[in-house]
């Protein structure tokens, strides 16, 4: 059954209906000329005609083409637009050929991460636009290039997203990373702070309590060496509880400061090729005082193919004067708030201190310090593995 759909789908085949008091007469004068699939629809007589047949022949009154299927067909319309083909097919060509190179790279970076010197270590590692994918060194070598060409940057990696490349660049804080088992790893400080206590299940202890320790040091190691004997390494396991600190200050104004949208919005367009973007503007300029503004991309970047829309959004600022002790306490919460932002998990808070100093007679400047007990332990993947853990080894548990 379906070798015949696609037998009659290469040939081609007209659907028609057939109506009036004649139609069993034409359909059997039809029929002598291969016809098919014949049937009933209320009044009506469908069936289907070859489109060898159709070309070949004349309809009396009453006959009613209803559709046009098959190759011969699609060739036909072809035939006639050939202009809208040729500009779809060089369109899909420049997008497949150009959908092999990575034309942008994005930053996943924080404050104060220098991500020219992030970009050229990269350049060195071959990644930079217009690099060919498929000769692109895996992102661990790319990332470890990156690591041994750039200063303060304990954690890094690479993703290629189609024709996009992502560096993600960690400074004060290490995002964990999950290893098998099988893996050696050591556990690393996440984050600074001084030693509380470190519970080891696998590896060895090499950090002592009320130890200062800074992103990247490593709390328990995985490599075990004998002078003697040849040693092993293991997938390090166990948590690390330190003392961290943190702190966050700001100049605020007596006043409670609102906003009001006023409803009147403007859109700039941008058309995205690869790495090339094309304005769909005239001017760029805003023309309001006040306002918020937010990008929104539609992009495939598979293709390297999108759409940018920068929107500005107008609001009027209300203010109303505050008491000197309310503006300090919404400072305090405006502060907690960032500093919560940057917390692992299971932060537990030991102390908080909120001090407030008058600058003038509108603005005061507060800083709020806080002291958490954190859980800063995270796997890093040795990366020179000599040895595996043997199995059944009974000694590869924790100091």
């Amino acid at each position: 059954m379906f070798l015949t759909k696609i037998f009659h789908f290469f040939k081609g085949y007209v659907i028609l209906s057939v109506a009036g008091d004649d139609k069993e007469k034409i359909i059997a004068q039809f029929a002598e000329n291969g016809i098919f699939d014949i049937g009933y629809e209320c009044d009506e007589i469908t069936a289907k005609m070859p489109a060898s047949v159709y070309k070949l022949s004349e309809f009396p009154n009453g006959v009613k083409i209803n559709q046009k299927v098959g190759f011969p067909f699609f060739a036909e319309r072809i035939k006639r637009r050939k202009a809208a083909f040729l500009t779809v097919f060089i369109f899909a060509l420049v997008a497949a050929t150009g959908s092999q190179f990575i034309w942008s790279i994005d930053f996943d970076a924080e404050k104060g991460v220098n991500t020219e010197e992030v970009l050229a270590a990269a350049e060195l590692a071959g990644l930079k636009p217009g690099s060919f994918k498929w000769t692109l060194k895996k992102p661990e070598e790319i990332k470890n290039i990156i690591l041994n060409h750039t200063d303060g940057i304990p954690w890094c990696w690479v993703y290629i997203r189609g024709t996009k490349a992502i560096i993600r660049v960690r400074k004060s804080v290490i995002p964990p990373e999950i290893f098998t088992k099988d893996i050696p790893c050591d556990i690393i400080a996440a984050r600074s702070g001084i030693i509380k206590r470190v519970i080891t299940q696998n590896g060895r202890c090499i950090a002592e309590e009320n130890q200062t320790v800074a992103p990247g040091d490593t709390i328990i190691s995985g490599t075990y060496e004998f002078e003697n004997v040849a040693g092993y390494q293991v997938h390090s396991k166990g948590t690390v509880e330190a003392y961290t600190t943190h702190t966050r200050s700001g100049i605020f104004e007596q006043n409670y400061c609102y906003k009001t949208y006023t409803g009147k919005r403007q859109r700039f367009l941008t058309l995205k090729l690869y790495k090339w973007e094309l304005p769909l503007y005239i001017k760029s300029r805003v023309r309001f005082e006040n306002y918020d503004s937010a990008q929104r991309r539609y992009e495939n970047n598979y293709i390297g193919v999108g759409l940018l829309v920068d929107e500005a959004r107008e609001y009027e600022v209300e203010k109303e004067p505050i008491s000197y002790d309310t503006a300090v306490e919404f400072a305090k919460n405006q502060l907690e708030k960032e500093i919560s932002r940057e917390l692992l998990p299971k932060a537990q808070l030991v102390s908080k201190d909120c001090r407030a100093e008058r600058l003038d007679e509108r603005r005061i400047k507060v800083t709020v310090t806080m002291n958490f007990i954190e859980e800063i332990g995270t796997e890093k993947r040795i990366e020179e593995a000599n040895f595996i853990e043997p199995k059944n080894n009974q000694s590869a548990g924790g100091d």
